[in-house]
Order: structure tokens, then sequence, then C-alpha cells
């Protein structure tokens, strides 16, 4: 049975487990959208059939990746992070593997959020739930949790021009929600771009400077505190 490996590095090649360096070797090729030219190489004697998509769209990656199947038993398709978290990409490639009726198998990875319970210490969350939220999906209707420590993953999506008015109401939600003086962070973790994380600092009554700082490696953390008196 023809089968589709999807798998990861993590946040940077040293990260990546023998289970993942296993399951290349047996791959006749392997597809990446995360890397380029120089990065490939790390991988060389691991997958030699390395193919780097990063010019193609999320249709044509697992496109290629199909046509992939139609001259090997076994394809994988290499990415960063956790495979499957807020991963338009993967998605594409499993259903382009079921319509060719492949054997899909995930491995796990270390990812972001990871990392991020480390940087922050949420060994213990304050009200004993912490909350994850996918900020593409909520910039429509943002909903606030002061109660609940929260993740707020892919915050770059405020940035677009397109979403200028979206952006404004969340911020305006934001301080409804939140007292002026509370805290946020935005966090840039460890990763192949940087091995040290880095963390911005900043208050609610603030947050539409903070949120200029954005870009697309960000989580924009709000530590549960106390509820806004408006």
């Amino acid at each position: 049975m023809k089968k589709l490996y999807i798998f990861s590095y993590g946040l940077y090649p040293e990260q990546i487990t023998l289970e993942t360096l296993a399951a290349m070797r047996e791959c006749g090729e392997v597809y990446s959208h995360c890397l380029d030219a120089a990065t490939a190489r790390k991988f060389s004697a691991y997958a030699p059939g390395l193919r780097l998509t990063a010019g193609l769209d999320r249709r044509q990656t697992a496109e290629a990746a199909a046509r992939g199947l139609e001259k090997h038993d076994t394809v994988g398709f290499l990415t960063y992070g956790n495979p499957l978290f807020l991963n338009q990409t993967a998605a594409e490639l499993i259903a382009a593997a079921l319509r060719k009726k492949a054997r899909v198998k995930v491995f796990a990875a270390v990812s972001s959020f990871d990392a991020l319970v480390n940087l922050f210490n949420l060994n213990k969350y304050s009200d004993g739930s912490l909350r994850v939220a996918d900020t593409a999906t909520l910039v429509y209707r943002p909903v606030f949790t002061p109660g609940t420590d929260t993740l707020f993953f892919v915050p770059d999506v405020l940035n677009l021009p397109a979403n200028a008015a979206l952006k404004k109401k969340f911020v305006a939600a934001a301080r409804k929600a939140y007292p002026a003086s509370a805290p946020v962070y935005l966090a840039d973790c460890a990763s192949i771009s940087s091995r040290e994380a880095a963390v911005l600092k900043g208050k609610i009554s603030s947050l539409p400077a903070l949120l200029a700082k954005v870009n697309e490696r960000h989580t924009l953390f709000l530590p549960a505190g106390k509820k806004s008196r408006n």
C-alpha cells in the first residue's frame, strides 16, 4: 500500500527525532515547503530525494507530493513545529493522499506550544485550564477570557491590510475585557531563524503599538488577571 509520511524537524533541525530520521530514510522522495537550499543540506544524508516546494502554494505542494506517490511506495512531507497544528498545507496533503488511496502516518514533533509552556512557565494554570486561540478565526468575533491564561496563535493576521477594521475591533474587545495595566506579551520562540527566544512585553493600553511589531513567528500571550471594570 502506498504511504505518505508527514513529519517535522521541530522548531529547528537539531530537534528532529530519531523516529522521524528513520521514517525519512524509507521515503523515495521528501517534499518540504519550509526549507531553503542551505538548510536542506542538513537533511541530505537522510533524504537524498528532497524536493523543495517553497515557490508553490498549498494546493500545488499537495499535488506535487501526490504525484510522487505514482513513482514511489512511500513519500514524505517535511514541515516544522507540530505537523498538524494550524498547518493547512498538511491538511491539503492528507486529502490528496487519501484520494490516491494512500495510507497517511503523522509523526509527533516539538512545537511552538511546547516552547511556550517552558518560556512562560505554564506548569500550573490560574483557573485549571489554558486557552489556545486561533487569531485567524477569532478576528471576526473576538472573545477574551481574562480569568484564563491565553495563547493567541498567528496574530500576524491582524496586520493584514484587509483586516484593518477587524484589528480595531480586536483591540477594542481586549481593552473592554482587561484593565489598561494588564500585561501582554509577544513571544518569538527559538526557531530555525534564531536559536534564542525573544519576548516583548507591553500593556493592554499599548496593545496597538505592540501588535505593530508582530511577525509571522509571534504568539500573543495574555496571562490571567483581573477583569476590566468597564
